[in-house]
């Protein structure tokens, strides 16, 4: 399969070419896939994003073959693993992107047991891009709390082991492209384990209650906890005037400041687990965070 993509700075864009190459992979009756990136120019995080979530779960042999320099730099292959090298190890090999405008793909533990590990990911990650893009501190509370509550989420909901981080920053145009995404049971798969909304029975449905404040967990504490997208949001779009977009099974949610889309694609372009892209004007000197606390 040979792939020749060029993706532009529309966040649907990424979306849409990444599922074409989804609809390829899954429709086609070999075995052994091989995805030949000869002739591919820009991919955005949320194309990648897309894609790799899907070739992680994938039941075929995959072969990567003419990766741009761009997907080599980033860990496309492998993602960059930090609780398999040492921590002081894992640091200094981010350091090297401190320079850069992205990071590579941090595949990381999310459970539990692994809380430890994925805070001491989470900080460095964000340490990191705030240094790259001399964000300033009013912004940088909000890009924390976005990062942790996205992320928190995964542990909480969808039973995933591991999740994966990405960041891209277009510093001529002021923003940052972050995707975080998991290879879980998805949105709806959360909401068919929880008794009490075990009633939502598709992804369009499930997509809906995750961007209206409903916890999927039944717990004292559950809606609360559920309101970190919703505040991640607001914050987002309300406050900074930025974008919004998540995919998980087959239904997409993208909003900003001009209104929102719901829609669903084709069942057999449907991802397993979820992936969600924020896109982050870093620039605001008049942000206040704790505006949008719920």
């Amino acid at each position: 399969m040979h792939i020749a993509v060029n993706v532009n700075d529309d966040l649907l864009d990424g979306l849409s070419k990444a599922l074409v190459v989804v609809s390829q992979i899954r429709q086609s009756g070999e075995n052994v896939i091989v995805l030949d990136f000869q002739g591919a120019k820009f991919v955005s995080p949320l194309f990648i994003s897309v894609l790799l979530v899907t070739l992680r779960e994938l039941d075929k042999e995959v072969s990567l073959v003419n990766l741009p320099d761009y997907l080599n730099v980033i860990c496309f292959s492998e993602g960059l693993q930090p609780d398999r090298i040492r921590s002081s190890e894992f640091v200094a090999v981010m350091e090297r992107f401190s320079r850069k405008r992205y990071i590579p793909i941090i595949d990381f533990p999310v459970t539990v047991v692994d809380e430890d590990v994925k805070n001491s990911v989470l900080t460095t990650v964000e340490n990191i891009i705030i240094r790259q893009l001399h964000i300033e501190k009013n912004v940088s509370e909000g890009l924390k709390y976005f990062i942790s509550e996205l992320v928190d989420n995964i542990t909480e909901h969808s039973e995933s082991k591991r999740a994966f981080v990405l960041a891209q920053a277009y510093s001529n145009k002021g923003y940052l492209d972050l995707c975080i995404s998991d290879n879980g049971i998805s949105l709806l798969g959360s909401y068919k384990r929880s008794e009490k909304y075990n009633e939502i029975d598709s992804d369009v449905e499930a997509m809906k209650a995750a961007n209206m404040k409903i916890s999927a967990k039944n717990l004292p504490d559950a809606e609360n906890r559920g309101y970190g997208i919703y505040t991640s949001k607001k914050a987002l779009i309300e406050g900074l005037g930025g974008s919004f977009l998540m995919v998980s099974g087959n239904a997409v949610y993208v909003k900003n400041r001009n209104g929102y889309r719901l829609v669903a694609f084709p069942e057999y372009v449907r991802l397993n687990g979820t992936v969600v892209a924020l896109r982050i004007p870093y620039h605001n000197p008049n942000f206040v965070m704790n505006r949008y606390w719920e």
